[in-house]
């Protein structure tokens, strides 16, 4: 299930080396999305490149039959496939879903457990003491999932939840029909409720060689260094100690390290005023942040914007 929930549900790809570039003497070639890569690493690790490459392979396109692309506001991705030996059965048609476990969670109602089956996520579950940091999860199957997302955050680490949903055809063909008939994406995101988690990865991702010496160099010509990243709060704030950009001190204000939800809502978002016309006599608007006190304040101290869109790093600059 591992296997297939990523190398499925991926734009990363696998190729045989042609021998193109000498520099590169692996047998096999990755490419696409870098964290899909490191993911895809594990599974080489485990089966080998062509093992990967015809595990892939076992799905053949007309068994596709919808694809939900990753953007940065929807923190995920699915692919919707279909299994001709299940035809007529209630499992013939099975979502794959993996992204953000903080965003994920939310549309998760079950999870794989060790022996296999499958728990409601609400279910009470002894939790290890070696992973059990997080103070705000409880012993459930929630909280266990949730404190090992944190505890990986506090190595610096990102993750990726690995869901999936089971459905009939019936069943597939009626939330179409329901749905504008999937015409367009956010059409499709009825398909990515009630999931199954089935695991978390946790991904390494080093910071460059010469970076705490670049950073203290801003420092030295007193630039500030704000980080806008899409990770979550926790791995945000870890990669920006590593990183020398925010303090352990620095951390402990309230608006040094904030999500940009949290940062859109303290400042109000942006505004529209009018600064005159066109030619043609149409308004011509100026985008201003709604509560520039606000964002005055938080602006002396922001060091971290995690879990930011594009648009929050708009707001973050329009307000600079």
């Amino acid at each position: 299930m591992f296997v297939k929930g990523i190398l499925w549900n991926s734009t990363a790809r696998i190729e045989v080396n042609d021998g193109s570039d000498p520099q590169v003497t692996s047998p096999f070639v990755l490419r696409g999305n870098v964290t899909e890569q490191g993911i895809f690493k594990f599974f080489m690790a485990q089966i080998g490149g062509q093992g990967c490459i015809d595990k892939i392979k076992e799905l053949e396109e007309d068994n596709i039959l919808s694809i939900i692309s990753f953007t940065s506001g929807r923190k995920r991705a699915s692919i919707v496939v279909k299994d001709p030996s299940k035809e007529g059965e209630d499992d013939e048609v099975r979502v794959w879903c993996k992204g953000a476990p903080d965003v994920l969670l939310e549309y998760t109602t079950g999870v794989i457990c060790q022996d296999g089956s499958v728990a409601d996520i609400d279910d009470e579950v002894e939790i290890p003491e070696s992973i059990n940091c997080d103070p705000e999860a409880d012993g459930t199957q929630r909280g266990l999932l949730m404190n090992t997302v944190k505890k990986f955050a506090m190595k610096s680490y990102r993750t990726l939840l690995v869901t999936y949903k089971d459905m009939s055809m019936a069943e597939y063909e009626e939330l179409k029909a329901e749905n504008n008939d999937f015409e367009k994406e956010s059409d499709k995101e009825c398909l990515e409720q009630g999931l199954t988690a089935v695991g978390i990865f946790g991904l390494q991702d080093p910071l460059r060689p010469g970076i705490v010496e670049s950073i203290q160099k801003c420092r030295d010509a007193h630039i500030t260094v704000i980080m806008c990243t899409g990770d979550n709060i926790d791995t945000a704030i870890a990669i920006s100690k590593d990183a020398t950009i925010v303090t352990e001190e620095e951390c402990q204000h309230p608006y040094s390290c904030m999500t940009g939800k949290d940062f859109r809502e303290a400042v109000g978002g942006l505004k529209k005023i009018p600064i005159g016309q066109d030619k043609d006599g149409n308004p011509i608007e100026k985008d201003l942040v709604a509560n520039m006190k606000k964002f005055r304040e938080i602006k002396k101290h922001l060091r971290v914007l995690a879990r930011s869109s594009p648009e929050d790093k708009y707001l973050l600059c329009t307000g600079i």
